[in-house]
């Protein structure tokens, strides 16, 4: 029987070529965009799960609660670890990273190497990342100081496969041992580490400190103990142990700092979570965004749905040239259920065929799709082997989702209405146009987010941000270079440089905190803050918008700058320009107090990502006792960059003595804090048009046989004088109502999903209805030029033809 059903199928399909292509076309599609979008959210999901007992390790976080606002670090005090470790119940293991952040060099002989993935970690580290260690002890590799573990590619990058072990790589004048080889970490983790030095290295990384934030601190936590319950001990420590000392640095009562608004609230991240549910300050790299897999796996959900509605749509339409098959069936003896399998099984037979060359389609596509993602994904054809069962259980069950209507709807047409040619299919029509207006729903949602996603990133490239970010290039350890000053004047009195100034730091590359009182005491009052000197102002474009900014001509080394959001939380409405602050600097093992001047004040510029408001910023000069450099920006001519790296590579090489230069484009790196957005667009943009390419190869068929029905319709019309114009616009406006009626039900979601999308911005454009008419529009378009052409084709065919074709 099951021989039989098979060869009937296989009869039917091969007999309609034209309706079995389209619903492979389609098909194959929607399977293709599926397993991409599966394979990109299952490496989304996957991040952190390969480290050993993951479930168990939560990295600590900090809410840290000012006055005016509140911000959100990934970094927390150093010694909050080891009294976690000590006094709260369920705590096994207490380690810390500290991340010494891009352009580190470390040299080997006579070599020195660039390497953005160092950090000092605790002799513990793993105890709780199970890491494998391909050579050394992991009780041991890290106890001694000066001691370093490096990964296979790092071993690989310096001693090209001889064994790195009892070998010593020089950091400036520290020397240090490798100890151990690790396997590299994957790609699929919140952090990327190379070069692990034991923290013993560092006495100053042992100093008391419970309220500076340095260290990524991670707990691994007894499986039987909730990570609530660590939490809810966290706040006891803070008191217990930062109260003092910031009553100490302060000069006030930890009950008054309280008062005035500020606070720390700990809380506790897994680590499998953080890459797609933490974006903080302070973190390794950027990180994913959750909702980003929502709304990926709801178009992979929505594209396999608009193939199947493509199977479901030209069944029904052709349920009138099968009803005669059915009829036929069912007077010569065949009951409900073998045409019922009958047509279940040409269903899966369509199915599994596009599942198959989906699949083969998929391990082409992998590399075009790491490209446009960013990913590494693998198409493996074992791991494809063992899953195949799964697959072919998902091609079956898609199949009989797609094939279940048109089934249970043709095999119950009545014998003898079919045989008198009474067939009735205004249901059918009904339940087509439905699923089309659902079609075109999808597709003017997707055109929707896409244009919107793009406009907001545009709107971010293109917004001012409060200073000249173009034409900009940024040298790092500049501070490092010992005859900087000299090096800054020569790079100077290049051709095509405007002008050039050193910082501690430059947009988007972080800050540091600072507490201030002011004389007399008062209120704790907290800023972000940064060092530059006087030639910084005019090189990136920041123009004082009271007093000044920093003058050579002034002794600045206690003159401060604040922006307008420092201002207004320091001093309200006074005037902000002479006035006093104090603040109290670590120099030395020494807390120094000092006091500043207020002679300048700049706009609310953007400092961080437009994801955030603008916080208070306090700027001090390069050579306040707590100032110093590590970056020297160039503003220079346009056109000449390359004239200009050249000249650039040349002067450092001289001067530097074998460190490598380190530079980048500020332009380019601001662009960097929205590359997960820029590459959800792109995913998105290809996505919207393979979906609206399936919705149209739907409609395609469906026109086709909708004009084929109306043939001897057209004969006439044409044959009482229509034009090929008005029946053109007669096959084409039923469809055009469909997109009107899609348009209408698509808008309220779309709005919806990407007002909530841009609530993740601080600066963000405003939604307007235009985007959603141009969508509406463009969909339409799409719509009526796939419908034209075989309306097109009807309407100019011999009415004579026509009318004899029936």
């Amino acid at each position: 029987m099951f021989k039989n059903y098979l060869k009937i199928a296989l009869r039917n399909l091969q007999k309609n070529k034209v309706y079995s292509i389209i619903n492979v076309l389609g098909l194959t599609l929607g399977f293709l965009c599926c397993m991409l979008i599966m394979l990109h959210v299952k490496d989304e999901l996957s991040y952190d799960k390969f480290i050993p007992n993951h479930e168990q390790i939560h990295r600590v976080a900090l809410e840290r609660i000012y006055p005016d606002h509140v911000n959100f670090y990934s970094i927390i005090p150093p010694s909050f670890a080891e009294v976690m470790q000590e006094e709260i119940k369920g705590v096994e293991e207490a380690t810390r990273i500290f991340y010494f952040g891009r352009g580190n060099i470390i040299s080997y002989e006579e070599t020195s190497y660039e390497v953005d993935f160092l950090a000092a970690v605790d002799s513990n580290f793993f105890n709780v990342f199970d890491f494998v260690l391909i050579q050394g002890n992991k009780e041991t590799a890290l106890a001694e100081p000066n001691t370093v573990v490096i990964s296979e590619e790092a071993a690989q990058k310096i001693f090209n496969g001889q064994s790195p072990m009892g070998k010593t790589l020089k950091q400036g004048e520290a020397e240090y041992e490798i100890t151990g080889v690790m396997e590299d970490i994957p790609e699929n983790s919140h952090m990327k580490l190379d070069y692990l030095v034991s923290n013993t290295s560092f006495p100053f990384l042992e100093q008391e400190n419970y309220t500076s934030f340095a260290a990524h601190t991670y707990l691994k936590i007894d499986p039987s103990v909730a990570p609530e319950e660590v939490e809810n001990e966290i706040p006891a420590l803070v008191t217990k142990y930062a109260s003092g000392q910031i009553e100490r640095n302060l000069g006030i009562s930890y009950a008054d700092y309280t008062a005035a608004g500020n606070g720390y609230n700990y809380f506790l991240q897994p680590v499998a979570d953080i890459h797609l549910h933490s974006n903080l300050e302070g973190e390794f790299k950027a990180n994913g965004n959750y909702l980003y897999v929502y709304i990926f796996i709801s178009i992979a959900v929505f594209i396999l749905v608009l193939a199947c509605i493509n199977f479901i749509n030209l069944a029904t339409a052709r349920s009138a040239d099968r009803a005669k098959e059915v009829g036929v069936r069912k007077a010569m003896g065949s009951d409900r259920k073998q045409i019922i399998t009958q047509f279940l099984m040409e269903a899966v037979l369509l199915t599994m065929f596009s599942l198959l060359i989906g699949i083969v389609l998929v391990s082409f596509a992998v590399p075009f799709f790491n490209n446009l993602a960013q990913k590494s994904l693998v198409f493996d054809w074992k791991a494809m082997l063992s899953v195949f069962p799964l697959l072919l259980l998902f091609g079956v069950v898609v199949g009989l989702l797609a094939g279940y209507y048109p089934a249970f709807h043709i095999s119950k047409f009545n014998t003898i209405s079919i045989l008198k040619g009474k067939l009735k299919t205004s249901k059918g029509n009904w339940l087509r146009n439905g699923l089309v207006v659902f079609q075109f729903g999808i597709a003017i949602v997707l055109i929707s987010g896409t244009l919107i996603i793009n406009d907001q990133i545009n709107f971010i490239q293109s917004t001012s941000l409060g200073f000249n970010k173009e034409n900009v290039l940024v040298l790092r350890r500049f501070g490092g270079q010992p005859n900087n000053n000299s090096l800054k004047q020569e790079i100077e009195n290049m051709p095509g440089v405007i002008s050039a100034g050193k910082t501690s730091t430059m947009p988007g590359q972080g800050t540091f905190g600072v507490q201030f009182t002011k004389p007399g005491g008062g209120d704790v009052l907290t800023t972000k803050g940064f060092s530059a000197e006087a030639d910084l102002f005019s090189t990136i474009g920041l123009e004082p918008k009271l007093g000044r900014v920093f003058d050579e001509n002034f002794n600045d080394s206690l003159s401060l700058i604040l922006n307008e959001a420092a201002v207004k939380v320091f001093f309200g409405d006074e005037d902000p320009i002479g006035q006093h602050l104090n603040t109290t600097n670590n120099i030395n093992g020494e807390n120094v107090t000092s006091e500043l001047t207020v002679v300048g004040v700049v706009e609310d510029f953007n400092f961080e990502s437009l994801h955030t408001k603008v916080t208070p910023l306090a700027i001090f000069n390069t050579k306040n006792p707590a100032g110093f450099t590590n970056f020297l920006a160039i503003r220079f001519e346009a056109n000449r960059q390359s004239e200009l790296l050249e000249l650039v590579e040349q002067k450092w090489s001289e001067q530097a003595d074998g460190l490598p230069i380190s530079y980048y484009f500020l332009d380019s790196s601001l662009a960097e804090l929205y590359k997960n957005e820029q590459t959800s667009s792109k995913i998105l943009g290809v996505f919207s048009i393979l979906a609206i390419l399936i919705a149209c190869i739907g409609l395609f068929g469906l026109a086709a046989y909708t004009a084929f029905l109306r043939t001897k319709e057209i004969g006439v019309r044409k044959v009482l004088g229509a034009s090929v114009g008005s029946i053109v616009v007669l096959l084409s406006l039923n469809f055009a109502k469909l997109v009107a009626i899609a348009f209408l039900f698509a808008v309220p979601i779309a709005w919806f999903a990407m007002d909530s999308w841009l609530e993740s911005f601080a600066f963000k454009i405003d939604l307007g209805i235009y985007v959603f008419l141009i969508a509406g529009v463009l969909t339409l378009v799409i719509a009526l030029l796939t419908v034209s052409y075989q309306a097109i084709s009807a309407a100019i065919v011999n009415p004579v033809k026509s009318l004899k074709s029936e």
